[in-house]
C-alpha cells in the first residue's frame, strides 16, 4: 500500500541549514527548502524513518499536525487546542512533554501557556476515554513542539525524541566538547567525503573522526539507536522500520586502506575516551587514535583535510591567544605543505594566514560564535 507523503521539518544549528537541505535531497526528501535553522521537505512514514536514522546534521525531525491563528485570549488558546483530535496521533495513556519555544504577543508568559496547552490536551483525552496523559519532563514518549509568533501556535510531534545529536556512542567525554551534529557539519562544510586523509591533531573525546568514519563507512549516525518517539504514536509500522533499517544496515561500507582518518590528543586519558567512544560507535576499524601533541604532528603520504577546533578560552588573555594562533598556523605551514586545514575558532584566522580562505562560515557552538574556516596551505 503506497504511503501518503506529508510536511516534515528538521531542525538544525544556525549555519548548517544548506548543508541539512543537500543531505535531506540526497536521501531522497521532496521539496526541500532552507528556513531558519531548519529545513522543510516532504516524505512519506518510511522517509520519516529513514531520515530519523540517517540525517547527520539533523537535531529533530519534526511532523507538523496544527497551525493555529487568532489566539488574543487564554480562552481562544484553550478551546483551540482542544479542537485538535489529539486521538488521532497517539493513546491517552502516554507520556507526554511540551517544547515551547517564541512567544506570543497576546499570553507573554511561555510557561502559562505550556500549562494551559497541557490542561487542553489532557481535557480532550478525559472527556472522551475517561482517562488522560501524564506529564513526564523526564521519560516522555510523546513530545509536542509548539512555536509561538504573534498571536499563532504552530503545533508539531517530535517524532525524534531525544535529539538526535544523542548517538549514543559517546560515553566518555572531555570539557566542552563538540556537539556531534555540528560536528557532522563541519565535516560537511569542509567538503570532504573521504577523498583525501582527514586528521583531527587536537581531537579531545574524538568526535570529529567519529563523524568522519560513519560519513566515510555510510553508517547512518542513529542506526543502533533503540527508541525513537515516533514508535510510540498511531500507525507505527514496526515491519516497514526494520526492513529500512536493514537496507541502510546493508549499504555500510568496508574500511579501506586507502584512506586514514586519524584522531590526535597530547592527553592520554582523553585518547582513551575517545577510543572508547569509537568502538561504542562501531567505527573502532575506520579510525586511527594516538597519543600526540599538535606540535609533534606531520603531515602523512597522500592528500590530507585537517579538521580541528583548537581550545579557546573566555578566560585567556588575548595575547596569549594571538601567539597560540600564530604558533598553531606557523606548524601548519611548516609541516603539513600542500594540505587543506580547516579550524573552528572565536575569532577569524585570516590575518595569520595571510590569505583568504577557501571558505568561511559563521556558526555557533554551544553559545559561543565562531568562525568555521579553511586553508590551503602551500
Amino acid at each position: 500500500m503506497k504511503q501518503e507523503n506529508f510536511k516534515m521539518i528538521a531542525t538544525t544549528f544556525k549555519g548548517l541549514e544548506r548543508v541539512l537541505k543537500r543531505e535531506v535531497l540526497e536521501l531522497g526528501g521532496q521539496k526541500p527548502r532552507e528556513l531558519i535553522r531548519a529545513v522543510e521537505f516532504y516524505g512519506d512514514k518510511g522517509f520519516m524513518y529513514k531520515a530519523n536514522m540517517k540525517l547527520a546534521t539533523a537535531i529533530r525531525i519534526l511532523k507538523p499536525i496544527a497551525h493555529l491563528r487568532n489566539i488574543k485570549s487564554v480562552a481562544a488558546l484553550y478551546n483551540k487546542v482542544y479542537d485538535v483530535p489529539w486521538e488521532k496521533f497517539f493513546h491517552s495513556r502516554k507520556r507526554i512533554y511540551f517544547h515551547v519555544s517564541g512567544e506570543l504577543d497576546t499570553i507573554p508568559n511561555t510557561r502559562f501557556i505550556s500549562q494551559k496547552v497541557k490542561d487542553a490536551v489532557v481535557d480532550r483525552f478525559r472527556d472522551r476515554y475517561g482517562n488522560r496523559p501524564d506529564v513526564d519532563k523526564d521519560k516522555p514518549e510523546i513530545i509536542i513542539n509548539l512555536h509561538l509568533f504573534r498571536n499563532q501556535i504552530s503545533i508539531s510531534l517530535d517524532s525524534s525524541g531525544n535529539p538526535l545529536f544523542k548517538r549514543g556512542y559517546r560515553e566518555e567525554t572531555g570539557f566542552a566538547p563538540l556537539n556531534e551534529v555540528l560536528a557532522a557539519g563541519l565535516i560537511r562544510l569542509a567538503r570532504w567525503n573521504g577523498d583525501t586523509h582527514l586528521i583531527d591533531p587536537m581531537t579531545g573525546s574524538g568526535t570529529i573522526p567519529i563523524e568522519g568514519a560513519l560519513l566515510a563507512a555510510n553508517i547512518p549516525p542513529n542506526i543502533y539507536r533503540d527508541e525513537f518517539a515516533f514508535m510510540h504514536w498511531h500507525g507505527f509500522d514496526k515491519d516497514l522500520y526494520n526492513l529500512i533499517r536493514k537496507s541502510l544496515l546493508d549499504r555500510i561500507k568496508e574500511p579501506t586502506d586507502l584512506i586514514e582518518i586519524i584522531g590526535y590528543d597530547n592527553n592520554p586519558a582523553m585518547i582513551e575516551k575517545a577510543l572508547k567512544n569509537a568502538k561504542n560507535a562501531g567505527v573502532e576499524d575506520f579510525v586511527r587514535l594516538e597519543v600526540k601533541d599538535f606540535f609533534d604532528t606531520r603531515k602523512i603520504p597522500g592528500p590530507v583535510t585537517l579538521l580541528f577546533n583548537p581550545p579557546y578560552d573566555k578566560r585567556l588573555p588575548v595575547k596569549n591567544r594571538e601567539e597560540f594562533y600564530r604558533k598553531i598556523v606557523r606548524h601548519l605551514n611548516e609541516n603539513f605543505r600542500w594540505s587543506n586545514a580547516w579550524l573552528l575558532t572565536p575569532e577569524p584566522l585570516q590575518k595569520y594566514f595571510a590569505k583568504k580562505p577557501i571558505a568561511s562560515y559563521k556558526l555557533i557552538n554551544g553559545k559561543i560564535p565562531v568562525f568555521f574556516a579553511g586553508y590551503e596551505l602551500a
